[in-house]
């Protein structure tokens, strides 16, 4: 039989399904995905190659059998919901198909794709670690993090993560072992297998790719080095060194093939900074993979990154900091930020659609991370007018600067008025006017 399976061909799922192929959508090194009719739905279906299953290929099939019994993490996984029975030594597995509209992460570093808005390359890079977090959470480990898993749509940052074949418990050998620009250094020598704190060093690569366009392993060293097995091993493995090392200019960033990450690099804000910094540290490259930044610090700088953002009137995007106003680079004009919402930490630009997240206020469950607490808004017709409604099921307890208490109901709105302060869960947070 072809690796190859032709228009028509039918095969029988485990559940009880019957697969019929209706063409073939795509080809990779594990296998080819074709677009199937399961049970009368329109699915898709990856069908492996003979060397596509790792080294145990039974232990490979029994994992993914696991993983289709336990269900998806969260919706951005496009999981495995039924497999195949063998069929001369292969098998497939079938997943939603991916609609149209979603690219590669490689798209954008290549700049054939750009976000709408740095905003939104926010929101794709705050779904992927909320994922990761929940998948982390729920025991699993990734294991195979490559830019070739994740599609992102441009317009909204909503993110879809395909591949989870290779999604096991956290430490289980599953034989495979990621794509070396993306593996952990630890791997790449040889010295650990997959698991969740190598995940942590492939996530944040990509972080870098949405924000930087640009790996962060890749800067004089890359460009000099004739690229063998052994170079690779080196760039990626025992050598491995960040292109913004403060401490090392060996492998620095240049112009020629680094240009959008010394743009982006100057104006991104210095705790987001601090923590690609810590995430490429030769102590966590080399020494230490329990140095690295995990999920939850990703989120709550992530977030804090979003609520700094500005629109200017020319259609720039302004990076504010402290929830003051700033001049734009583009056009010069200072925005508009007539208040500003003061954390215990730091402040955020207090303007329409502004939003408090859970994380902002302690401890929360992974899956409850992202959801807003609080929203800016603008009175229909009168725009300047602002105020934060209440999104939470709970009351919040709001201060006026005379001390007057009054309880805020869940979807009532307290007005940005100087002074005033209110309390969410574990914060306390006060409205200041910038004047």
């Amino acid at each position: 039989m072809s690796e190859y399976l032709s228009p028509g061909y039918q095969v029988d799922t485990l559940n009880g399904g019957k697969v019929k192929i209706i063409k073939m959508l795509g080809e990779g090194g594990q296998g080819v995905v074709y677009l199937v009719d399961y049970n009368g739905a329109t699915k898709a279906l990856k069908w492996y190659k003979p060397n596509g299953m790792g080294q145990d290929p039974k232990a490979f099939y029994e994992n993914i059998k696991s993983n289709v019994a336990k269900k998806a993490p969260s919706k951005e996984f496009l999981w495995p919901e039924d497999v195949t029975g063998w069929v001369n030594g292969v098998f497939g597995y079938i997943m939603d198909v991916r609609p149209e509209g979603y690219y590669e992460i490689s798209k954008y570093m290549l700049r054939k794709q750009t976000f709408k808005s740095y905003r939104v390359a926010i929101d794709a890079a705050l779904q992927i670690v909320s994922a990761f977090r929940i998948l982390h959470n729920n025991g699993y480990s990734y294991q195979d993090l490559n830019d070739g898993n994740f599609f992102i749509n441009p317009n909204n940052g909503k993110v879809l993560i395909c591949d989870n074949d290779n999604v096991a418990p956290d430490r289980y050998v599953s034989g495979v072992l990621g794509k070396q620009r993306y593996m952990a250094p630890e791997i790449v020598v040889g010295k650990e297998k997959p698991n969740k704190q190598t995940d942590f060093h492939s996530m944040a690569v990509l972080l870098f790719i949405i924000f930087c366009m640009s790996h962060p392993l890749e800067g004089k060293r890359w460009r000099e080095a004739e690229l063998t097995d052994s170079a690779q091993k080196k760039l990626y493995g025992s050598e491995a060194l960040f292109i913004f090392d403060p401490d090392d200019n060996a492998n620095k960033a240049e112009k020629i093939i680094n240009k959008n990450a010394i743009t982006v690099w100057g104006v991104l804000p210095e705790y987001v900074k601090a923590l690609f910094l810590k995430a490429f540290s030769q102590k966590a490259l080399l020494e230490n993979p329990n140095a690295r930044p995990i999920e939850l610090e990703w989120v709550k700088a992530l977030v804090r990154f979003r609520s700094e953002i500005v629109a200017c009137d020319c259609g720039n995007e302004i990076f504010t900091e402290q929830g003051l106003p700033c001049a734009c680079d583009s056009c010069g004009r200072k925005a508009e930020v007539p208040f500003r919402l003061e954390f215990r930490q730091y402040s955020i630009p207090g303007i329409a659609d502004s939003r408090i997240y859970q994380c902002q206020l302690g401890t929360c469950r992974a899956d409850e991370a992202l959801t807003p607490f609080g929203r800016v808004i603008a009175k229909p017709d009168n725009p300047k007018m602002l105020g934060i409604r209440n999104l939470s099921k709970n009351a919040w307890k709001a201060v006026t600067p005379s001390g007057k208490e009054k309880k805020v109901l869940p979807n009532e709105v307290i007005p940005l008025i100087d002074g005033i302060t209110f309390e969410i869960g574990n914060e306390t947070i006060k409205i200041t006017a910038n004047k």
